[in-house]
Formats: structure tokens, sequence, C-alpha cells
């Protein structure tokens, strides 16, 4: 049995710490683990509204998809913040755990990032057609079933050589009770590790290239410019839509109060319905933009990630991606008056449903003590006719036998 070169090698602690700086260490430990409790909370929420029934719509069936897919998002960055605190750095089977797993939870990240990405451009697109075909927007929901299918499986098939990316193995050091894993990309041409030479096929080598640049063009550069479009378009046609009102609402003023009335409370359903898609569709481009930027970098130069000033911009996207998919429960909340409606009226049918639960619970307590304590007095009463009696007999037989 061959012996481990590093079995009496042990590793500084400053050697095992993951976190490239100072300032990734403070992001990773206060500001990732936050958020993400946040967006979790936030996007549960945005759920709970959604899957109503009554809000039942196919624009919400991909806000839910997008909702979960964020939730999924930050549960699985976890670990990547929990690695950098102490209990967990120097914690052999969570480090082994971390190494093991961290390529396939990047790749799921990644996977759901997709998914949220065109879930918005669906949602963007469904709002402009309710808008310009209100005729088209009736139809059966189970087109956006499929939607949500074909997008998912779609973006799971094309982020999957994220799996196969990269060759990690984990080295044991220290009489086996430490453990360091480095990483290489399968397409490196450099040396290998132990100076030698890549194991892996040229095939292979070239799959991996080729799903490189098709996720760069499909899921990153593609999408961006298909949502700055759709934006720019559908807030030309909020802003047509209100001068046309405008100009609609002057000629009904000699109508019916009660048709104007209607056609008011409709338009502006719409308009907030349409500032909510808007907003949510700006703030996203505006989070994940320049991490889409950073990401081509990565792909068409030779930047190394060596690079503090490269390093430092790319951890700033990345926040400000993950603050991205906090935001959405608070976009919902100041945007739309019929979400915050829905939420309150939730909130206070549980309270009320628990409330009857409470007050049931109480009321069967109190007719339970009721009548263990009347079944208390019953029974003291009875002892106490029976004890009388037996005195009454016994001093019956004492005076026949005196006599």
């Amino acid at each position: 049995m061959q012996q481990n070169p590093f079995y009496n090698v042990c590793l500084k602690p400053e050697q095992q710490t993951v976190a490239g700086s100072l300032l990734e260490l403070h992001l990773q430990r206060y500001l990732f683990p936050l958020l993400s409790f946040c967006g979790i909370l936030g996007n549960c929420l945005n759920l709970t509204v959604l899957f109503n029934k009554p809000s039942s719509s196919r624009s919400n069936m991909f806000l839910s998809t997008m909702a979960m897919s964020d939730i999924i998002f930050l549960v699985f960055i976890l670990p990547f913040s929990l690695i950098n605190y102490p209990i967990f750095t120097y914690n052999y089977y969570f480090r082994l755990f971390y190494f093991r797993t961290k390529l396939h939870l990047r790749a799921i990240c990644n996977w759901c990032s997709a998914v949220t990405i065109w879930c918005v451009i669906a949602v963007c697109t469904d709002r402009l057609i309710g808008i310009r075909r209100p005729l088209m927007a009736r139809l059966s929901c189970k087109k956006s079933i499929l939607i949500n299918i074909f997008i998912i499986f779609t973006t799971g098939a094309l982020t999957f050589y994220q799996h196969l990316e990269y060759y990690c193995p984990i080295r044991e050091y220290c009489k086996n009770t430490q453990i360091l894993s480095m990483c290489k990309n399968v397409n490196t041409k450099g040396p290998w590790f132990r100076n030698g030479t890549n194991p892996y096929n040229l095939w292979f080598i070239k799959f991996i290239d080729y799903s490189i640049y098709t996720n760069v063009f499909v899921i990153v550069i593609f999408p961006i410019i298909i949502l700055v479009i759709l934006n720019v378009y559908l807030l030309y046609t909020l802003k047509e839509r209100t001068n046309n009102w405008k100009m609609l609402n002057e000629k009904l003023n000699s109508g019916s109060r009660k048709n104007k009335n209607d056609l008011l409370k409709l338009h502006r359903i719409e308009n907030r319905v349409t500032i909510t898609v808007a907003l949510i569709v700006t703030t996203f481009t505006f989070t994940n933009g320049p991490s889409a930027i950073m990401t081509l970098i990565k792909t068409v130069s030779s930047v190394s990630h060596k690079n503090r000033t490269f390093v430092l911009f790319d951890l700033l996207t990345n926040a400000l991606v993950i603050c991205g998919k906090t935001c959405n429960f608070l976009l919902f909340c100041l945007s739309s008056k019929h979400f915050r409606s829905r939420l309150i009226a939730l909130f206070l049918k549980k309270i009320h449903v628990r409330g009857e639960n409470v007050s049931v619970h109480l009321l069967d307590s109190k007719f339970e003590i009721s009548r263990n304590f009347h079944i208390n007095r019953l029974s003291k009463f009875f002892n106490r006719n029976n004890n009388e009696k037996i005195k009454d007999g016994s001093l019956g037989k004492l005076s026949r036998s005196i006599a």
C-alpha cells in the first residue's frame, strides 16, 4: 500500500481558509447569510400569495417558478458561507462535504439562475402580450406550464457541463486529520497536477469548451439583451396606454359614470401589474447585468483569478446577484396593492383560524375542569351520605345491645 506523501505534513490555519481576501471573508460571514435568510423568507411569502387560487394566472406561474428557483439558489449557496466560520473551517467532516459537493452546488445555483432569467423574460413577454393582444392573454394556462417545463429542462441541460468542468482532487494531511482540495479546469492547457499532463480526451475538452460558449450566449448575453429590449418596449407601451387613456377619458366625460369608473378601475389594475413587472425586470437587469459582463470577460479573455482587482469586481457582482434575489419581495410589496392586501388577508386568516382553535381548546379545557369539579362534588356528597348512614346504623346496633 502506497503511503500518502502528505501524511506527516500539517497545514497552518491560514492555509485552510477558503476565502481569498479579508473582504470576501466578511461578505461570506455576515452579508451573504443575512441576504440569503431574508431572500428565502421573502420568496416563501411570495409563494404563499402566488400559490393562492384567487391569485392564479399565467404570469403568477412564471413568478412562482422564479421564486422557487431563487429559494433553491439561496439555500445552496449557504455552504459557501458556512465554510468561512471557524467551527466549520477546521472541521474535517464539513470540509469533506464541502469539497465533494461544491462543484455540484455551484452548478445547481447556476441552473437556478438560468431558470430565473428565462422566467423573467417569460413574465415580461406575457405582460406585453396581455397589453398588446388581450385575446391571446386569455388562452389556457397549459401553455405556460409547458413553457415552465421547457425552461427548467433546457437550462438544466445547458448548465449540466458545470458538474464536469473542473477536476478537484482531495488530499489528506497531518495524519489524515486535515484535508485540502485544489481545482483545475479540464480544458487547462498548461501543466497538470504534479507536473503531469492533462488526462482528459480531446473530444471531452472540446465538449466543455463548446458548452461554456453556448452557456455564455444562451444563459448570459442573449437573455440580458432581450430583457433590456423587452423592458424598454414595456415602459413605452405603458406610457402609450396612459396617453390613450387620457384621450379616452376626455371622450367619456359625457357618457355613463358607471362605465367610466369600470374602465378607470381596469386601467389602474393593468398599470399596477405592468409597473410591478417593469420594476422586477429593471431590478433583475441591474443586479445581474454586471455579473453577466464578468462572466463574458472570464470566458473570452485570459484574466487570471489571482488578479486582485478582477477578483474584487467578481465578488461584488456576485453580491449584487444575491441582493437581486432578495429584492423581489420588497418589489411586490411596494408596487402591488393587490399583493399587500392578499398577504395581509392570508395572515389574518391564519391568525383567525389559530385563534378559533385556541378558543375551542380553552372551552374544552374549561368544560373538562367544570365537569371534573362537579363529579368531585357529587362523589364527596355521596361519600358523606354513606358515612352518615353507616354511622347511624352502628349507633342503632349499639343502642339495641345496651338495651
